[in-house]
């Protein structure tokens, strides 16, 4: 947000906002807070400093929240709630916005929240009446910055302003005239000279002014003019390419459709609406990859223990030959060593045998054996423990590409839920959007032909498809030796299943795989009787007694159609085979 769009918003929020009361504050994510006031209805206002798009607006959008407050929201909660706004204020050519609070029994107001949108320093600090920092949602300390420390107790001092630079409200023709003196006349160093310029506003200046530094003043002279009569007028511009920007000069550079809005604050929730879930959305999707890597790091530790320890194992093998050979020899009691001729090596050499000067021959014989017994045991728990590892990352791995590639709220909370990540459970991952239609955990997609194919989204998805919508003669697909899918093409009893066909649900089984990028992926196809869950089996693991493979090339079949979710959408189940499995 650049300083105009600031201001037309903050003008508008003013008289909406100013009287009503807080009834809860939520943080959403690290970057995101949300006030839920109440001023005749409940408003949310949704105060994000995220370093790419800080921003503040009202939102209508409902989130899931942490069952415990993050520190500064519960900090807020104490302060806030039931507290009166009672003015809205921003930096004058600047993006610091000022929220002012007084209990209702009070006439001047106690605290203030202040929303510096700043970029990089972007941040949310509650003040008192003697402008002492409460808190703040981002600790800085003093080493590195160009102001006081941002810590609880010490007094509050502004980002300082940057000696190259000015406010509109400062600019003179000189300093334009000065940067195209220098050649630099351009929207990159106008921005770096005015405060709180959008790249796209500064773009759109130099654009209009033709080369002439006194047209740009000139143009941004007017736009001071309405900054501070409070008649800033928002429009959104959308390029060819899709792209949106929100400014308060109809872009003309950008050879774009312009929409024009009434109201600030439609113009930017119309802009940051879909953003906010998305953003939201990208916070779930690192917390959970957070936590399959960080026990996919521990279970990797865990296997190479246990390799080690195998090699280790592996090393007293030779005990059985050692009490072997020591049988035929004679050797007087006290010996630490004995040196004897290897009959199992090919070339007959000797070997030094270690012994326990405490035990006779036959003794150490015996020692040397049960060592053997015991190596053969662990050898065998340890293969079977690494076994068991390897199955747990081979499912991790497949959690892992399902995260990357899932692209709605409902994927994620599934593969949340399943592991142990369930929204009533302390330090759970933030969840987002509410979605105003229960999801169904699977695609269906109908062929050209009327075949209907079924696609698991998720773990979840996948067993749901084999429980509750597989027959014994539907065709079950899976891409073959790696994460992807469940595929369940419906066959009707009797129905010859046209070869085109099956090629096409192979498709788009390789295409809901990890191998979705290759050129060729082999994928397994067989009647659904063949597949089953085997005991211990993990959400979305499964047991296939026969099976044939088929290379395709991962793709969506032309002229399919999807119902659930558009067919553009690329997320991925990442479901597993595994158990005993023979080539039929």
């Amino acid at each position: 947000m650049d300083i105009f769009v600031l201001k037309a918003l903050v003008d508008e929020l003013r008289p909406r906002l100013c009287g009503a009361v807080v009834s809860k504050v939520f943080q959403m994510s690290p970057d995101d807070l949300l006030l839920r006031l109440w001023r005749h209805q409940e408003l949310r206002l949704l105060l994000s400093v995220q370093a790419s798009e800080p921003r503040l607006h009202l939102t209508t959008a409902r989130f899931r929240n942490p069952p415990q407050p993050p520190r500064f929201a519960a900090l807020l909660r104490a302060h806030l709630t039931q507290v009166r706004l009672c003015d809205i204020t921003v930096r004058p050519y600047d993006r610091v916005v000022s929220f002012c609070w007084a209990h209702p029994a009070a006439s001047m107001p106690v605290l203030r929240l202040l929303h510096e949108l700043q970029g990089q320093q972007a941040n949310i600090l509650l003040l008192d009446a003697h402008n002492v920092i409460l808190g703040a949602l981002k600790h800085v300390p003093a080493e590195g910055t160009r102001r006081g420390p941002v810590l609880p107790g010490q007094p509050y001092h502004p980002v300082p302003l940057p000696p190259h630079r000015c406010l509109v409200s400062d600019l003179t023709v000189a300093a334009v005239e000065q940067l195209f003196l220098q050649g630099t006349f351009d929207a990159v160093h106008l921005q770096r000279l005015v405060v709180g310029l959008s790249p796209v506003l500064a773009t759109e200046l130099v654009y209009r002014s033709q080369g002439e530094p006194y047209r740009c003043w000139e143009l941004l002279q007017e736009l001071r003019q309405h900054y501070e009569q409070g008649s800033l007028g928002l429009s959104i511009c959308t390029t060819p390419e899709g792209t949106r920007y929100l400014s308060a000069l109809p872009l003309t550079h950008c050879a774009g459709t312009i929409a024009s809005f009434a109201s600030a604050q439609d113009a930017v929730a119309a802009l940051y609406g879909p953003y906010t879930g998305t953003t939201a959305l990208a916070h779930l999707r690192h917390t959970v990859q957070k936590t399959v890597r960080r026990r996919l790091q521990k279970l990797r530790h865990k296997m190479n223990n246990l390799a080690q320890e195998r090699h280790k194992l592996e090393g007293y093998l030779l005990y059985q030959r050692y009490g072997t050979l020591l049988v035929a020899q004679h050797v007087p009691r006290g010996a630490t060593s004995v040196t004897v001729v290897d009959y199992y090596s090919p070339d007959q050499a000797t070997v030094t045998i270690p012994l326990d000067s405490r035990l006779s021959l036959h003794d150490n014989a015996q020692a040397y054996f049960n060592k053997h017994r015991k190596t053969k045991y662990g050898l065998v728990k340890v293969q079977e423990l690494l076994a068991q590892c390897a199955e747990e990352e081979r499912y991790f791995e497949s959690v892992e590409q399902q995260i990357a590639q899932a692209e709605d709220w409902e994927t994620l909370d599934a593969v949340a839920l399943e592991l142990g990540l369930a929204s009533s459970q302390p330090g759970a991952p933030y969840r987002g959007a509410v979605p105003t239609s229960a999801a169904l955990p699977y695609r269906t997609f109908v062929l050209r032909d009327g075949s209907t194919v079924y696609c698991g989204k998720h773990n979840q998805g996948n067993d749901v498809l084999l429980r509750q919508i597989t027959t014994p003669e539907d065709i079950w697909l899976h891409a073959y030796q790696q994460a992807g899918a469940h595929v369940v093409l419906k066959i009707r009893r009797g129905q010859e299943v046209p070869r085109q066909t099956l090629l096409q649900a192979a498709a788009l089984a390789a295409f809901y795989s990890k191998g979705k990028d290759a050129a060729s992926v082999a994928v397994m196809y067989t009647p659904a009787k063949y597949v089953r869950k085997f005991r211990g089996a993990r959400p979305g693991q499964v047991q296939v007694s026969t099976y044939r493979t088929v290379a395709v090339a991962p793709h969506l079949p032309e002229g399919e159609r999807s119902h659930g979710a558009p067919p553009s959408q690329t997320s991925d189940a990442a479901g597993s085979v595994s158990g005993r499995i023979s080539k039929g």
